[in-house]
C-alpha cells in the first residue's frame, strides 16, 4: 500500500506544470537545484519561472487565446520533462546509517593470550632460563658440562638464551648479545686480566659497560665462575 501511494504522490509531482496551468512547473526543478546545487537545474528553474510568469501576464492582460495556448503547452511539456528528469534525484532514498553496539565477543570465543604461539614460545624461554639459573646456582660444574650461558660452543642443552659474560667470548657476546664488536673485545680482555666478576652489581661499577646495556641484557645475563681457557 505505501508503495501505491508512493507512486500516485510521485505521478502529482511529475504532473504539476499540467494541473497548475504551468505556474508552478518550475518547482520539481527547484526541488532538483536544491539537492544538487548544480548550474544545469538553475537554469531549468529559471526558465521554467519565466514560462509561468508569462502565463501569469498572458492571463491578466487577456491575450487570445492561442497565445495563451502556446505557452501553456511549451510551460506544461518542459515542466513535465524537466521533472521526469528530477524524480530520479529528488525522490532518491538516502542511505541509513545504522550504528551498530560495538562488538563483544563470547568469553570463550576469546583467544587467551597465554595460548598465543609467540608467548608460548617467551614463556618457554623463560621458565628454561629459570631453570638453567638453578643448576648454576646448585651444581656449577654440572652448568659447565651442559656449556650454560655459552652460545659460542657446541652443545645439547637449551638454556633459554643465557649469555655467561665470566666465560664467553668476544664473538659469542657480539652475536647473542647485539654488543659492538670493540665494545666485547675490550670487555673480555679486561675480564680475563682480572678474573671475572662475582656479581651483575660488578660488572657494572668495573668494566666501563654502559649501564643501559646490562640493563637490556639482565635478564639474560648469568655468572659463573670465570675459567682460564
Amino acid at each position: 500500500m505505501r508503495r501505491v501511494f508512493r507512486a500516485i504522490g510521485q505521478g502529482l509531482w511529475v504532473l504539476m506544470p499540467v494541473y497548475t496551468v504551468g505556474i508552478l512547473g518550475w518547482l520539481p526543478a527547484a526541488q532538483a537545484w536544491w539537492r544538487t546545487r548544480t548550474s544545469g537545474w538553475l537554469a531549468a528553474t529559471g526558465l521554467l519561472a519565466s514560462g509561468g510568469t508569462g502565463m501569469l501576464l498572458r492571463y491578466a492582460l487577456g491575450s487570445d487565446n492561442e497565445v495563451f495556448v502556446m505557452i501553456f503547452l511549451a510551460t506544461a511539456i518542459a515542466g513535465v520533462g524537466a521533472a521526469l528528469k528530477a524524480r530520479p534525484v529528488v525522490f532518491a532514498r538516502r542511505e541509513e546509517v545504522v550504528e551498530l553496539p560495538p562488538y563483544e565477543p563470547e568469553p570463550e570465543a576469546v583467544q587467551a593470550i597465554e595460548d598465543h604461539p609467540a608467548v608460548r614460545a617467551v614463556l618457554a624461554g623463560r621458565e628454561r632460563r629459570r631453570q638453567a639459573r638453578e643448576i648454576v646456582a646448585r651444581d656449577p660444574s654440572m652448568a659447565y658440562e651442559l656449556s650454560i650461558g655459552r652460545p659460542d660452543a657446541e652443545r645439547s642443552y637449551d638454556d633459554g638464551g643465557l649469555v655467561d659474560l665470566n666465560n664467553t667470548s668476544a664473538d659469542g657476546l657480539a652475536t647473542a648479545l647485539g654488543w659492538p664488536r670493540d665494545t666485547a673485545e675490550a670487555f673480555v680482555v679486561a675480564r680475563d686480566v682480572r678474573g671475572g666478576y662475582a656479581a651483575l652489581d660488578e660488572v657494572a661499577a668495573l668494566s666501563g659497560l654502559a649501564p643501559a646495556l646490562l640493563d637490556r641484557d639482565a635478564e639474560r645475563i648469568v655468572l659463573l665462575p670465570h675459567r682460564i681457557t
